[in-house]
């Protein structure tokens, strides 16, 4: 008996997803024959972009989503110990290291990194230390403290009295200098990198900081402490809510003034591609969607809703509306009147 139950209900979940896979071609079937305008207008659509701004209760709900996503990602890539040019692949990898090494150089980028107050500072110390120790090496003093018969401990004693005696007297004219002439210099330095002469060097040093960076574990790229990777979590939450296309609203025209005539069609698989199983994605998500319509014929809520009032009067007058012309099939279909067709119409993904 049991068994014999069991079966029943198997045969009538199998029912229910046939009539759910009938009610999804038939939803199909009229998105296809609508225009994109007229199953989603401009203004709801502006509607809802401001309304998604706005709803502080999704963003709420969000952020901890994205808390819990972020952490389980995190984790996974601190024990991957795969290269991420292991990761991309081969292919992917070479057109990754090729894009960078063929990018067109920034004058505007290199110059204000080289010009920074960093960089002017590196090269000044760079320069102060090379200039004492090119006096330290020319020997006014060094040499000639090393050329005396003085034991090691009263030598070395000498040798700093005379460094510092040496700095004393040439280091502030030295860092006066330094600070005319290093700014002068980070800008010789970044007309220098950006010369034609040294493009082929600029791409191979790319190339290989590139490689580098694809050589080494995902582990160690994301070798962050807590408190960093924190702040990294709570940067990219900003960018993720705080994110603004420019000009959103002329943007949102802009689309439907191009593509709001164009048929519903145009974003969904052709029947051809969807005949030939090259839309996977989509006739996995319908078979998905009409288990989960095919459950909900059979559910509670369903025989609850299509026995009330509300649900009588709605399923009754929608099955006695007469069909509209354009709906029925005649034995001699009369060709559409001939139209100009519209500018770069897409006929769908085949």
């Amino acid at each position: 008996m049991q068994q014999q139950q069991q079966r029943a209900g198997v045969v009538t979940l199998d029912a229910e997803q046939q009539h759910a896979g009938i009610l999804l071609d038939a939803l199909d079937s009229w998105l296809r024959s609508q225009t994109i305008e007229s199953v989603l207008p401009r203004e709801q659509a502006k509607m809802l972009i401001a309304d998604l701004r706005d709803d502080r209760r999704f963003w709420a709900q969000q952020r901890r989503q994205f808390s819990s996503l972020f952490v389980t990602i995190e984790q996974s890539l601190r024990a991957e110990e795969r290269p991420m040019a292991e990761v991309l692949g081969p292919g992917t990898s070479e057109r990754l290291l090729k894009a960078i090494e063929e990018m067109d150089d920034d004058p505007k980028l290199v110059n204000a990194v080289l010009r920074s107050e960093v960089v002017e500072r590196l090269i000044g110390h760079v320069l102060y230390e090379g200039i004492f120790e090119f006096v330290e090496g020319a020997d006014l003093l060094g040499n000639v403290f090393g050329q005396l018969p003085v034991l090691g401990a009263i030598r070395m004693q000498m040798l700093k009295a005379a460094r510092q005696q040496l700095d004393a007297l040439l280091g502030e004219q030295i860092t006066r200098f330094l600070g005319e002439y290093t700014a002068s210099a980070a800008e010789s330095a970044a007309g220098y990198l950006l010369s034609e002469d040294l493009a082929g060097a600029r791409s191979k040093a790319r190339r290989a900081a590139a490689q580098k960076v694809l050589s080494k574990p995902i582990g160690e790229l994301v070798a962050l402490g807590d408190l960093e990777m924190a702040l990294v979590r709570d940067a990219v939450w900003s960018a993720v809510q705080e994110f603004r296309l420019p000009h959103e609203a002329e943007l949102v025209d802009r689309l439907y003034l191009e593509f709001g005539e164009q048929p519903f069609d145009i974003l969904l698989p052709s029947n051809s591609a969807a005949a030939r199983g090259d839309a996977p994605l989509f006739e996995r998500g319908r078979s998905v969607l009409q288990d989960i319509v095919g459950r909900f014929f059979l559910s509670n809520e369903w025989k609850s809703w299509s026995r009330s009032e509300e649900g009588t009067e709605l399923l009754t007058r929608s099955a006695s509306a007469p069909l509209d012309e354009p709906q029925i099939a005649t034995s001699t279909p009369q060709p559409p009147p001939a139209q100009p067709p519209p500018p770069q119409q897409w006929d769908g993904w085949d």
